[in-house]
């Protein structure tokens, strides 16, 4: 693998095909449709914005035979069971945001289901193993990594250029996967069992996800992974880090996508953190359907919350937060204000 970027880089988190017996590396890991006896499940894909962790939003894309009356996917022995809607003929989807009690299992396949009639089609997927790694931190079998790094030159922002090294076994093949922004970077072996490679930040990317990148090692049919370490210095192991990482925003309610029924009474909130110099509550804007609303909102350096009265319909939140060493951190979703006591896709069934 010497390109720079791999074939669908940033198209999903996670894309692979159904009931494979070894999970494709991500050179070769393209969805694709199984030719199967109809009705069938034929391919499952899942992008997260930020792995598994509290606040992640999952969205789940199932294609199947068109016309299912009902279909879902499971989420391991979680008890999570996420509906998918057919959007257009074969194609269905759905999100799940994820909560801070949820335990997501990556070693536990997903199993997707649908049902025609009276015939129920199930099929099972599991994690890749670079989504294991980012879950739960341990590594596979394989080829030795010594330690991965991540060296920003300064805070995490759009147009800086972040450079990232791999010290492992000579003579392999190295790339990292930075999840919810892109896949498949690869790095270059510059010398002997040494891997280098850039990424420039984008406006568009969220800076957390940084913190969660995954290295992987291949040696023949042999695989290790690495999450990386951030460093402050120019070079590896000089001196502790910086404040260099944005503020969380997790467990947003109204979460993505949800229904709400309330006779038009909202209650919006959302959990904040801060690993290094703490959130700074005077920096905290909330705006619903572009309108400011944080003079109205209850804020602190943990959580905002805000109620009022809205109308059916479609609505957007926005928040923005910076720590006190000026990390900030930006989330938005939408959520629907009904009247009629509908479901909310993705709760827990």
């Amino acid at each position: 693998m010497k390109t720079a970027i791999r074939n669908h880089a940033a198209a999903a988190l996670l894309l692979f095909p159904l009931a494979a017996a070894v999970v494709a590396t991500p050179a070769h890991a393209q969805q694709y449709r199984v030719a199967a006896a109809q009705p069938a499940i034929s391919s499952l894909a899942l992008n997260s914005s930020s792995g598994l962790a509290p606040g992640a939003v999952l969205r789940l894309q199932v294609y199947a035979t068109p016309g299912a009356r009902q279909a879902s996917v499971a989420l391991g022995d979680s008890g999570i069971r996420v509906i998918v809607r057919e959007q257009s003929p074969g194609n269905y989807l759905g999100t799940y945001t994820v909560r801070r009690g949820d335990r997501l299992d990556p070693r536990q396949p997903m199993t997707a289901r649908a049902t025609y009639g009276e015939r129920i089609v199930t099929s099972q997927v599991s994690y890749p193993p670079s989504f294991q790694a980012l879950a739960m931190g341990g590594p596979a079998t394989g080829p030795a990594i010594e330690r991965f790094v991540m060296n920003p030159r300064g805070r995490i922002e759009p147009g800086r250029e972040l450079r990232f090294r791999l010290v492992g076994v000579p003579g392999a093949d190295a790339w990292l996967d930075i999840p919810g922004v892109i896949r498949g970077i690869d790095l270059a072996e510059t010398r002997p069992g040494v891997y280098e490679g850039t990424y420039t930040v984008r406006r568009r990317d969220d800076v957390n996800a940084f913190a969660r990148a995954v290295a992987t090692l291949r040696a023949g049919n042999q695989r290790s992974i690495a999450r990386v370490e951030i460093r402050g210095g120019d070079d590896v192991g000089q001196g502790p880090a910086r404040d260099i990482l944005a503020p969380s925003i997790s467990d947003v309610t109204p979460g993505d996508g949800v229904r709400v029924d309330d006779h038009g009474r909202v209650h919006v909130f959302a959990r904040l953190g801060d690993e290094g110099s703490g959130v700074d509550p005077a920096t905290v804007r909330l705006r619903i359907d572009g309108r400011d609303v944080t003079g109205a909102a209850r804020i602190s350096a943990e959580e905002v919350r805000f109620r009022d009265d809205l109308p059916n319909g479609r609505h957007t939140a926005e928040l923005e937060v910076r720590d006190r060493a000026g990390n900030a951190a930006r989330k938005a979703w939408s959520f629907d204000v009904v009247d009629n006591g509908g479901n909310r896709d993705g709760r827990r069934s």
